[in-house]
């Protein structure tokens, strides 16, 4: 300290060197080294040593590069640092491939899109009568075997879309076109997607077709107006065709009907003559019996009942007497009128 009392001046403050420093304490330098590596692989260890699966998903758990096992939805452990590897996929999920369209925006107004080049070439397609269709369709599928989708086939995806272009176009191939257009839609998806599961079972593709629905099938752009025109005119010949099969289901019954009936009373009539004509034969036989028994006394019967069937029909009565003269007797002085 001076005389006056002043602080003695102070040092110029110097901030350590880190490398001086390390190589004046190498020891330390390698024991914080190992402590940072040590706590690196903890946390690393510490992170890869579980995973967990959605419940739609199921995992494949390959173990030093196997196939170790497959694991459902869930919290599960693993070994760490790689040693178990882990691949995931929605195997309760309907998924969907597009073929001859492609989806823009779904919604209440969906948006496709027909022009692109690549979906051109997918949907134009050679008909059995070598005309041209435009096929849309779509794919649903879901993952049935979950470690035969990873690894029996280097992109499942991709086989499913070729398989099912090249199974489409041999069953278009194989109709006309008015089949395609119409009358076969229904059989033609069937077969599509039948033939396409057999195949992708064969490839071990672990993928199992849920259904294949034909979007449209409609003829190419240059002939559209002159096909629907056609389409048209079939309509209205089937739409004239069915009017006269509903004509003719109405007039031919009723005529039927009306022929029964007439035939029935015929039958009738027939039957009721006939009864008429025995019963008529068989009282005249009754009769014939008591004439021959008494033959006088059934005629005067039977003359008698003839006068009571005439009589009362004959208007007025005149009875004349040979044997007595003059005209008064002829007059009905006792007649009134109205009588």
């Amino acid at each position: 300290m001076s005389v006056f009392g002043e602080p003695p001046p102070r040092r110029a403050y110097r901030r350590p060197d880190p490398l001086e420093w390390a190589a004046r304490h190498p020891a330390r330098v390698f024991l914080l080294a190992w402590i940072g590596v040590a706590l690196v692989l903890a946390v690393w260890g510490l992170f890869s040593s579980y995973y967990t699966v959605a419940a739609d998903e199921e995992a494949v758990i390959l173990r030093f590069g196997r196939y170790f096992t497959t694991a459902g939805p869930g919290f599960h452990g693993r070994l760490p640092f790689g040693i178990d590897k882990v691949y995931k996929g929605r195997v309760k999920t309907v998924h969907r491939e597009e073929f001859g369209f492609r989806t823009i925006r779904a919604g209440v107004k969906s948006e496709y899109d027909y022009r692109s080049p690549r979906v051109q070439a997918e949907a134009n397609m050679l008909t059995g009568d070598l005309n041209l269709a435009m096929v849309n369709w779509e794919v649903r599928y879901r993952i049935r075997d979950l470690r035969k989708y990873f690894f029996e086939v280097r992109n499942p995806v991709e086989t499913l879309r070729d398989i099912s272009q090249a199974v489409m176009r041999t069953e278009v191939g194989d109709r006309s076109v008015d089949e395609v257009l119409t009358q076969d839609r229904t059989a033609i998806a069937d077969a599509v997607s039948e033939k396409m599961q057999a195949r992708l079972d064969r490839l071990r593709c672990g993928i199992q077709i849920v259904k294949v629905n034909l979007k449209g099938v409609v003829p190419p752009d240059p002939v559209r107006e002159a096909f629907n025109q056609v389409e048209e005119a079939k309509q209205e010949k089937d739409r004239i065709i069915n009017e006269a099969k509903g004509l003719r289901n109405e007039k031919v019954p009723a005529a039927r009907g009306a022929a029964e009936k007439s035939i029935k009373e015929a039958e009738g009539y027939l039957i009721g003559r006939v009864n008429r004509a025995k019963g008529e034969a068989a009282a005249f036989l009754a009769v014939l019996e008591e004439y021959e028994k008494a033959p006088e006394v059934t005629r005067r019967r039977l003359y008698l009942e003839a006068l009571e069937e005439i009589l009362p029909k004959v208007g007025g009565i005149t009875l004349l007497d040979g044997g007595d003269g003059g005209i008064l007797k002829l007059l009905d002085l006792g007649r009134r009128e109205g009588r």
